[in-house]
């Protein structure tokens, strides 16, 4: 097929390959320690350290709750995953605890962005519809130049916007929607 060999050569063009890194699990096992008192008699037993007691640690309990909350996997879809890219065994018990906990964890910085929202002279506001497990909700923003609150609520009421408000009696940017109509302190 002619020559094989160039002794000068310049680039020409560049091609990538993306690739995953080759992942193992890192299993730490934590050995609880018993002894028994030689003056009482009575067998004292170590305890699970709480940075231990989830059985999960904080990089995959963050990974789960990713696939189920902000990509709204279902608890079925998120446990295959485990299994098959990850192999590890998790029952769906277990993926909605580790979700509560991302759920815990993320609530001083939800406090956070709310309180920033309300305070905000100007907001923008909005709903559409979301569905969460086959049911029509609402996702509701409440957006300025610094934030964005969001929030899923059951319904498009007038209850459910006071929810997003609670407080705030800034100006308000929105669309024409009944509910936004009745604001007071100027749209």
């Amino acid at each position: 097929w002619g020559q094989t060999e160039f002794p000068d050569t310049t680039p020409s063009d560049t091609h990538q390959v993306i690739e995953l890194p080759e992942s193992t699990m890192i299993v730490r096992h934590v050995v609880l320690q018993e002894a028994c008192c030689p003056q009482c008699g009575r067998v004292t037993k170590a305890q699970v350290p709480p940075e231990a007691g989830a059985g999960y640690g904080p990089r995959l309990t963050a990974l789960i709750g990713e696939l189920s909350g902000s990509q709204r996997s279902r608890r079925s879809a998120v446990q295959e995953f485990c299994q098959s890219v990850l192999g590890v065994a998790i029952s769906q018990g277990a993926i909605q605890r580790a979700v509560d906990r991302v759920s815990d964890a993320l609530i001083p910085y939800y406090a956070a962005i709310a309180a920033q929202a309300r305070r905000a002279r100007v907001n923008y506001i909005d709903e559409t519809g979301w569905y969460q497990h086959g049911v029509l909700a609402w996702l509701w923003v409440m957006v300025n130049t610094t934030v964005a609150l969001f929030t899923v609520q059951a319904s498009r009421s007038h209850a459910a916007f006071e929810a997003l408000v609670a407080s705030w009696a800034g100006l308000l940017v929105s669309d024409g929607y009944t509910v936004y109509q009745q604001w007071v302190h100027g749209r």
